[in-house]
């Protein structure tokens, strides 16, 4: 580890992993809990401000989704030719101009260009981050940063959560606030995290084919991660709608509801080491059908405020975790260019993303969105058996 380039005359915190696992879990909360999750919590509010209707609300979420895949394919295929720091604090400038957008306009075109906005950040912050992690942290730092980076949107949920609690008159408020919060978490990371390139041995050049996203021992991780994607999509899109409008529960339940799901996260941040203990295969094993009876629970029981409140700590411990697996998995089958394995992940899990909101939207005409609840849920268990023995890659060669 070295410090930062004598040439930059600010006076910055001396270089260490730490210091590095703090911010970028930092920004992951920025951009992931605010700048792409936030939208689900406040759907209902936004549907009644604007006169949206639910498929028109789905298109935005898969909108969202859309850009975030376009950054992260960007990002994936540059961020070894940029230093970490120009796409991290990039990243927070983007979500915080996305988020202070709807906060502040009364047009429903800016208020959707603002949601869309905001998904851009997270796309170009995680190829980055991930880069980073390979190059700059020592092996034993690594499965941790991991999860704690992967985790981070955690304490973003949280926030938002206490933001819609405090202003639950003034929705969009709520944005200007967590503007606010983008804007403080962009200018800690452009002090706090060095500002130099990568070392050239680090800057390896590998050609991208297709073949090297084609190859057969990628087809497990790519269908998993689509279902993981998915049940993340659907939930933290639709879950506070369905609770609402067909269980009987009202405000502020909603708000208690996303705090618990970022409350019953934190643990997650730590997930790095059950990553390392027992391999991304049990992660999978165990996470992805809790996630699944969450599912189940706001589906069958949306009038039970104990079975809601239940499946929210469940989803919130549980689905970070599938998360970590697929990430190191990834990173394993792309070694040595970890931007490209977290990229494909990413690149899938968008592509689900992107269709999870657009098609329930459109089916709930047709479908109750309960009965699309259980299927999903159904889905995180019929994918099991695709997750092989040997899901931790620990000794896939290298591309």
């Amino acid at each position: 580890m070295t410090d930062v380039s004598k040439s930059d005359s600010v006076q910055r915190p001396e270089y260490s992993p730490a210091t590095f696992t703090f911010a970028a879990v930092a920004m992951t909360g920025v951009a992931y809990g605010l700048g792409r999750y936030a939208y689900g919590l406040f759907l209902p509010a936004i549907r009644d401000t604007f006169g949206l209707n639910t498929s028109t609300l789905g298109f935005i979420a898969s909108l969202n989704a859309a850009v975030y895949l376009v950054a992260t394919v960007i990002a994936s295929g540059s961020a070894v030719h940029f230093r970490p720091r120009t796409f991290i604090v990039g990243a927070g400038a983007v979500t915080t101009l996305g988020l202070l957008a709807v906060g502040i306009t009364s047009n429903v075109w800016v208020a959707i260009a603002g949601i869309v906005l905001s998904g851009i950040g997270a796309g170009f912050f995680s190829p980055a981050a991930f880069e980073a992690i390979e190059a700059w942290l020592p092996e034993r730092w690594k499965h941790r940063t991991v999860g704690a980076v992967n985790a981070g949107a955690t304490p973003g949920l949280i926030l938002t959560g206490l933001a819609a609690f405090s202003m639950q008159t003034s929705w969009q408020t709520a944005w200007v606030i967590m503007a606010a919060i983008a804007l403080v978490v962009t200018m800690w990371n452009w002090w706090a995290i060095p500002d130099r390139p990568l070392h050239q041995a680090e800057r390896l050049k590998i050609a991208i084919r297709w073949e090297l996203f084609t190859r057969a021992r990628c087809l497990p991780l790519y269908v998993v991660t689509f279902v993981y994607g998915l049940l993340l999509s659907v939930y933290l899109t639709f879950a506070i709608d369905l609770i609402l409008s067909t269980g009987g529960i009202s405000a502020p339940a909603d708000k208690l509801f996303w705090v618990l799901l970022g409350i019953a996260g934190l643990p997650t941040i730590f997930a790095g080491e059950l990553v390392a203990r027992f391999g991304s295969r049990v992660l999978l094993l165990v996470s992805l059908p809790l996630c699944g009876l969450s599912y189940v629970l706001i589906a069958l029981l949306p009038q039970s405020l104990p079975a809601v409140f239940i499946a929210a700590v469940l989803f919130g411990m549980m689905s970070i975790l599938p998360g970590n697996g697929l990430l190191v998995w990834s990173m394993r089958l792309f070694h040595p260019r970890p931007s490209l394995g977290t990229g494909a992940v990413f690149c899938v899990l968008s592509l689900a993303v992107i269709a999870g909101p657009t098609v329930c939207g459109y089916l709930v005409a047709f479908v109750p969105m309960s009965i699309l609840f259980l299927i999903i849920g159904g889905l995180s268990v019929a994918v099991l058996p695709l997750v092989p023995p040997d899901g931790d890659t620990t000794n896939v060669p290298t591309i």
